[in-house]
């Protein structure tokens, strides 16, 4: 394109130094009116002529609009690719996730006094890291039988009586009854142990409570 308008000006410019050194050889004036005629021709000629053989080229200004749009194409199927991609991951990771959680609770609902468990898990989700998929953090939420409790493993803490106290003619009352369930630790122990030969996860990123 700058090749061609670089060639159309010189010869543009050529062709007025060509016209004015004729007029300037030109001794009668009714021969310049006739040369200045004819050589406006010519120079609308030059002029147009280029502009014309360029339009006949259309096809040229098509196949750039289709190089310019297939271009645009590209890049949105690129940008939807990686929403695709990471749509696609969150999905895999989504399904990977509850399917860790599932084999927890299997395993744990094998624990000797375990009635019912009731897991959660986070996960590296980030699929560039080299450890994308490892489980960082279980949390444990149990449920122990209440029908045999020394098996179940839960020790109970006898019920704190009443306490009055008398100061002059003022009378205070206080109260407090409470009952703390604790896992045993043997239970504890287990379900640590199956979950990091499982997983390989260290227990100190295990959280176990009880319902």
């Amino acid at each position: 394109m700058i090749e061609f308008l670089k060639e159309w000006c010189l010869n543009i410019a050529a062709l007025v130094i060509f016209i004015v050194l004729l007029e300037m050889l030109l001794p009668s004036e009714k021969m310049k009116k006739m040369v200045n005629l004819v050589s406006g021709l010519i120079l609308v000629i030059a002029l147009i002529n280029p502009v014309l053989g360029f339009l006949q080229r259309g096809i040229d200004l098509e196949v750039y609009q289709m190089s310019s749009s297939n271009f645009i194409d590209k890049k949105e199927i690129m940008a939807n690719s990686q929403v695709l991609r990471e749509e696609q991951t969150r999905q895999i990771t989504d399904l990977y996730r509850n399917k860790v959680i599932s084999q927890v609770e299997s395993l744990v609902r094998e624990v000797k006094g375990v009635l019912d468990v009731k897991a959660d898990v986070i996960i590296n989700d980030d699929y560039s890291d080299e450890k994308f998929g490892e489980v960082k953090r279980i949390y444990l939420e149990l449920k122990l039988g209440e029908e045999d409790e020394k098996a179940k493993g839960i020790e109970k803490v006898k019920s704190i009586d009443k306490v009055k106290i008398v100061v002059g003619k003022e009378k205070k009352q206080e109260s407090e009854e409470w009952t703390n369930t604790k896992i045993d630790e043997e239970i504890r122990k287990e379900i640590e142990k199956r979950i990091e030969n499982m997983l390989n996860i260290q227990k100190e990123n295990i959280v176990i409570s009880v319902t």
